[in-house]
């Protein structure tokens, strides 16, 4: 009996447990679906309330980011997230809630809806719960999807509106004139570009943009069709870049300046270089043919320099020091006047800038609307200058570049201007370079190095472990032809340029150790590098490789790669005596003996 009695109480026991250990398992679920409900409820309370329902590592101003989408503030956008809907998971201690998401624009059907997912992950506190993370990201980016292509609408229309009575002008005034190429909105009236005879924005381009048209003549119009700069110039500048109401023209390579607001050619295109100064009674600093002197504010010019301090200005390229931005709002820019170019902006920079390599003749694709809509950078501008003394007649210029774009991968972009000159300051060459840093030296009387940190290439193809290592640049010194930058189809042109010893490959280097987890030093190349460095000297000249991976590689790198010669004894044959070094070289670093290994 007794037996009896505590096997019955022993089954209410295992029953009664069993039932506590369900609800546990159940009321987690509906406890936590209520407390979103009632923090949906709390919406419409002040910060400080609803934030109380928050422990979160976020910043408050994330939180609040999102708290105010979900109270519907926007003045176009619809949030609908109901929070009763949630799909509810238990992990541990926390639970995951997963809120399905419509955001859709007022007033509009739902068709341009877009569906997302705002995840808040809940941990207990006392007999409820507090929102202790919140997955925005997914959530903010729908949010923003809308809202952009929303706002990009509206900027569309009202770019077109307020443009369209400038493209209508701009065909009337063809009937008069060959081409209206661009036209500029100054002190609240438009100008137009106009040319005799054809004309090709080739600058929009990559591919095109050094070329150059040829016989055109430009001129300048006002909304009327009446002349303000007549059309005997191969280019006329943007208004009041360099002064109110003066733009820069140029007539055979030579440059000067015309008033708009007078009508007059204030200083004749007879310069080589004009390089504005401003302070006290000198405009410019100037060279005519190898004379160089200064002009007064009165246009005036005057042999020499006006002193030493401003001679020393001129010589060591200190005006290349100061920092200028190309940014709509700060000078009249041009556009093309037509709807397809809305909202592009183009502006032609004093013709010094161009001739030292620092801008193009003509740069385009900067944004002049509030949301970009076919201009895609926001600002070019300079962030300053060093001379660097290579040889004892030989100078270098660096002069950085920076670029913000509104679409892309990465938001800024820099670049390097170098630009050679002799001691007579004549240009013997210019090139741009990527990267933050520029390093010159001469290999030797014929051939200079220029390396810059630049990992974007050997990251895209995995040809290397390290993450900081420099690209190298090379320039032919001649004679005749001054200094030109020596074109390499490899990732590594020192291999082509120079032959290697141990210096191209100690340093110190930044490699990912995946055992620990994180980023080492290293003070030479890996096995990897190297071997990639020797192998892309054989891949140059057609070495097929054993392996087809490495094949593959190489001719996703670039379409040079032609597999033909499967015999390494072939492709030594063809080895130039630079390239015939470095395989030896590194084949010894690497400890291979046997070139069949390869």
């Amino acid at each position: 009996m007794k037996n009896a009695v505590f096997f019955l109480l022993f089954c209410i026991c295992l029953i009664t447990v069993t039932q506590c250990t369900i609800l546990k398992k159940e009321s987690p679920e509906d406890d936590a679906r209520n407390f979103l409900i009632s923090l949906q409820g709390d919406m419409d309370r002040t910060d400080g309330e609803i934030l109380s329902k928050f422990q979160v590592k976020q910043t408050r101003e994330a939180i609040l980011t999102v708290i105010a989408i979900l109270q519907n503030t926007d003045p176009f956008i619809v949030c609908d997230a109901p929070f009763n809907n949630a799909k509810i998971t238990l992990s541990g201690e926390t639970i995951k809630a997963e809120i399905p998401v419509t955001f859709r624009l007022k007033n509009l059907d739902n068709e341009d809806a877009t569906t997302s997912t705002l995840t808040l992950w809940l941990s207990s506190r006392k007999d409820s719960y507090v929102v202790s993370q919140v997955e925005g990201e997914e959530f903010y980016q729908a949010y923003s999807l809308i809202k952009n292509r929303n706002q990009w609408e509206a900027e569309e229309k009202l770019a077109l509106q307020q443009r369209l009575w400038i493209y209508e002008n701009a065909i009337q005034l063809e009937q008069q004139y060959d081409t209206v190429i661009w036209y500029a909105t100054y002190n609240n009236q438009n100008y137009y570009y106009v040319v005799k005879d054809h004309w090709e924005n080739y600058f929009l381009n990559y591919q095109t943009r050094d070329v150059k048209n040829v016989n055109a003549k430009m001129g300048l119009v006002d909304a009327k069709g009446e002349i303000i700069i007549p059309m005997v110039y191969e280019l006329i500048g943007s208004i009041g870049f360099v002064q109110p109401d003066l733009v820069e023209v140029m007539q055979d390579g030579k440059i000067g300046y015309f008033n708009i607001k007078t009508r007059q050619l204030v200083l004749e295109p007879v310069f080589d270089l004009i390089i504005p100064y401003g302070y006290n009674n000198v405009w410019a600093v100037v060279r005519r043919d190898s004379t160089y002197g200064w002009l007064n504010k009165e246009f005036q010019f005057n042999a020499g320099f006006p002193s030493e301090r401003i001679e020393q200005w001129f010589t060591t390229f200190e005006f290349l020091k100061k920092s200028i931005q190309l940014k709509a709002g700060q000078q009249t820019f041009c556009e093309i006047p037509r709807r397809d170019f809305a909202g592009s902006g183009i502006i032609i920079p004093p013709a010094y800038l161009s001739r030292y390599g620092i801008f193009k003749d003509i740069e385009g694709n900067i944004s002049t609307t509030n949301i970009p809509l076919n201009g895609w950078t926001d600002y070019k501008e300079t962030t300053g200058s060093f001379l660097e003394r290579i040889s004892e007649n030989i100078n270098a210029v660096v002069t950085t570049i920076r670029q913000r774009y509104l679409d892309g991968r990465e938001e800024f972009y820099n670049s390097n201007t170098v630009l050679f000159v002799n001691k007579n300051l004549d240009t013997l060459g210019t090139a741009s370079l990527s990267g933050n840093e520029v390093s010159i030296h001469p290999v030797d009387s014929s051939l200079l190095e220029v390396r810059t940190p630049h990992d974007y290439w050997f990251m895209e193809f995995d040809v290397c472990e390290e993450s900081n290592l420099f690209h190298h640049d090379y320039f032919a010194i001649t004679k005749d032809k001054g200094i030109q930058q020596l074109k390499s189809k490899r990732l590594f042109p020192q291999t082509e340029f120079v032959k290697l010893d141990s210096s191209y490959l100690v340093g110190s280097f930044h490699v990912y150790d995946s055992k620990a987890q994180k980023e080492v030093s290293s003070s030479f190349l890996s096995t990897k590098t190297i071997t990639f460095m020797r192998d892309e000297i054989l891949a140059s000249y057609g070495y097929a490789f054993p392996s087809p991976d490495r094949q593959k590689q190489f001719q996703d790198i670039g379409n040079w790669y032609t597999p033909t010669y499967s015999k390494l004894d072939d492709v030594q044959a063809l080895l130039t005596d630079i390239d015939r070094h470095n395989v030896i070289f590194l084949n010894r670093v690497l400890h291979v003996d046997d070139a069949s290994s390869i």
